[in-house]
């Protein structure tokens, strides 16, 4: 027996120490100093006494402790910095797990260098209302920085509300491994909402412009009843080797997932768009606001467009559509298989315009673009017209 004992010991302290989530230390972000990552004295390491120092690659470094706003903490030096993991936006603090603040909220806003993570990465992971204050919220925002994950599965707005603003010339991306050239990185928009847990509000928001790249494997937008919206805008990109996938949990009767593209200079590329909406869910919307001179900017896929009982917005926004012009709005089906379009749209809308339109789907070339069409009374009085028309020809002919 006492064999047995010993044996299991040792084989439970291998499976331990092997483990990548024992972390050295996790180090709560509290400001001694002042509100820069990268002074020492800012870091507490997470059991009631100051550390000192900078979280390293096997250290969780968090940023919860209600700096946000005038607070952010900030990263503005051209360094690079590795960590094991990084939350912004978290549960409580680990000095005081019982009696300690819950849910707090944490801003962090880079302007040069970058951040390795080599875990996971999260914004708004705090629990809510039913563990403190019902705070928690997350904001990472970026400029002029990087961002580099490894192959795991990150999230913003994991359970409350969160966001990352990947602003000028930011960049956010896999890590590269010299094992394989497939990025398996996953992130979720919007994670946990309040049917999962009662306490729990997901609310994502990615947000890409100004000439921003945001590169992963595959999103999923809005799981587990959460909230969650992916916004392309002007010149920024967000290109998946993977999926698009909103609402992959299955039937969930609350929360909503949002797909919005701003004017005609930006991109959103993934392999396929899986985004079929059961009934009775909120369907899945797709927002285009129209460039005044240019158009919209398309939905690119190199497969296939699932867009069943899904919802179609497009803003002209003072886009001049002429009478039977179209306006491509998802280019998919790269290699021309056919027939790679499956569903249509439950409902779909032209905003700034009273103008008559049909969606368009083309099987063909994979498709799916919106056309102006002549206006019923238009229909009728040229029907009339082409009937008296005849009528005179007739009387001529006789």
């Amino acid at each position: 027996m006492k064999k047995l004992v010993v044996t299991c010991f040792v084989f439970l302290l291998a499976v331990v120490s092997a483990s990548p989530n024992c972390w050295a230390a996790v180090k709560d972000f509290d400001g001694d100093t002042d509100f820069d990552f990268l002074t020492g004295t800012n870091w507490n390491d997470g059991i009631g006494g100051d550390d000192d120092t900078v979280p390293g690659a096997s250290d969780e470094a968090m940023i919860h402790d209600g700096f946000i706003g005038a607070s952010a903490v900030t990263y503005s030096t051209a360094v690079t910095t590795t960590v094991g993991r990084l939350t912004v936006g978290g549960d409580w603090h680990y000095a005081e797990p019982l009696t300690g603040d819950f849910g707090t909220s944490g801003e962090l806003v880079m302007t040069a260098g970058k951040i390795v993570v080599t875990d996971k990465f999260e914004i708004a992971r705090a629990r809510g209302v039913v563990f403190g204050d019902g705070d928690g919220t997350g904001l990472v925002t970026m400029t002029n920085s990087e961002l580099e994950l490894d192959n795991y599965d990150h999230g913003i707005g994991v359970r409350q509300q969160g966001e990352l603003n990947v602003g000028l010339n930011a960049k956010v991306y896999p890590a590269t491994h010299p094992d394989t050239t497939v990025q398996e990185n996953y992130w979720r928009v919007g994670n946990y909402g309040t049917t999962t847990d009662a306490g729990l509000e997901g609310n994502g928001l990615l947000n890409v412009h100004s000439n921003g790249t945001f590169n992963a494997h595959v999103i999923f937008i809005a799981d587990n009843d959460a909230i969650g919206e992916v916004r392309v805008s002007d010149t920024g990109k967000v290109e998946l080797t993977g999926n698009l996938v909103p609402r992959p949990g299955g039937f969930n009767a609350v929360g909503s997932a949002k797909v919005q593209m701003n004017g005609a200079t930006a991109t959103l590329s993934a392999y396929n768009l899986e985004s079929e909406s059961n009934v009775g869910e909120i369907p899945t919307l797709y927002e285009f606001n129209a460039d005044p001179a240019l158009g919209v900017s398309p939905i690119k896929l190199v497969d296939a467009i699932n867009i069943t009982n899904n919802a179609l917005v497009v803003n002209l926004n003072g886009y001049p559509l002429a009478l039977y012009d179209q306006l491509l709005l998802f280019d998919g089906d790269q290699a021309l298989a056919g027939n790679r379009i499956f569903g249509t749209f439950a409902s779909s809308a032209l905003i700034g315009s009273a103008l008559q339109h049909r969606v368009i789907y083309d099987q063909v070339n994979g498709d799916i673009y919106i056309r102006r069409v002549p206006e019923p009374s238009t229909m009728l009085l040229l029907g009339i017209g082409m009937v008296m028309a005849m009528c005179v020809r007739r009387r001529a002919l006789r």
